[in-house]
């Protein structure tokens, strides 16, 4: 009997094809004209997009591009664990989940496709870097495709949105998520094209994370039921769940630089040297 793939697995997939098809097609000899003409037009509306909204703007959109912006998200799951009594290995996937989805997206876009792609982020482009507003010095790295903050972001949307089932709560997420974007193209740090890719890289990842997750889940609650039956009475697995968090969630603070999305080796090396 064949089975029939849930929606989020056939999402994942069509997801995951698209990203293949997309990185084939940039590496393509024949599609250099096509990929200049969309150049060209993201230059363009990064200009129109990008603008002077005064001081106070310019702390708006600064501190919304800042791990600031993560407050609300955090905040958003605590007030969730609280008014619907989540079980512990529930609450304890989903901050597993999205610290996953966080280093995959963030790893796969810094460590792999920047580097690989070596696209200059508008700040560092002469033919266009002079037209942008920037606030204060903060130019970022010197490439930009595809925009972290935008994987990121669009990552945590993709892992969160079944969590909270309400279209309410995805709404808000999604313009949480524009909004962190957006502070990319007013800084002058990142074009369209940088966020839309990142955001398609993210959405892919938090939907694997999510369906791996979810299969966790379920395994675990397997494991729990066999180790019952197997010892007659019901064995409580949650305390080494609780450990294996704590130790990969002090590891993830430890050794993850998310303000600068250096490689995880290089970050980790560093840290010891000062041991």
């Amino acid at each position: 009997m064949i089975r029939t793939l849930s929606t989020p697995t056939r999402t994942f997939i069509i997801l995951s094809a698209v990203c293949v098809i997309l990185f084939i097609l940039l590496n393509l000899q024949f599609s250099a004209p096509f990929i200049h003409w969309l150049a060209g037009i993201d230059r363009a509306v990064m200009v129109v997009l990008n603008h002077d909204g005064g001081p106070c703007a310019d702390h708006f959109w600064k501190t919304i591009s800042s791990n600031m912006a993560w407050v609300p998200v955090g905040a958003a799951l605590i007030l969730s664990f609280a008014y619907y009594k989540k079980s512990l290995l529930i609450s304890i996937l989903i901050v597993v989940g999205i610290a996953l989805t966080i280093v995959l997206a963030d790893q796969i876009s810094s460590s792999f496709l920047k580097p690989y792609f070596g696209r200059l982020r508008p700040s560092h482009n002469e033919e266009i870097s002079s037209l942008l507003h920037y606030v204060g010095n903060y130019r970022g790295g010197r490439f930009g495709f595809v925009s972290s903050h935008s994987a990121n972001a669009f990552g945590v949307l993709a892992f969160l949105a079944p969590v909270f089932r309400h279209k309410a709560a995805t709404i808000v997420l999604f313009i949480w998520a524009c909004l962190v974007v957006y502070s990319r193209i007013y800084l002058g740090v990142h074009y369209p094209g940088d966020i839309v890719a990142g955001a398609i890289l993210g959405v892919t990842v938090g939907t694997g994370v999510s369906i791996a997750m979810r299969a966790a889940y379920f395994k675990i609650l397997d494991l729990k039921r066999k180790l019952a039956v197997m010892q007659g009475h019901r064995i409580s697995i949650e305390s080494s769940i609780v450990t294996v968090a704590i130790v990969a969630t002090g590891l993830y603070l430890l050794f993850y630089n998310f303000s600068q999305a250096a490689p995880l080796p290089y970050t980790a090396t560093r840290f010891l040297a000062t041991l």
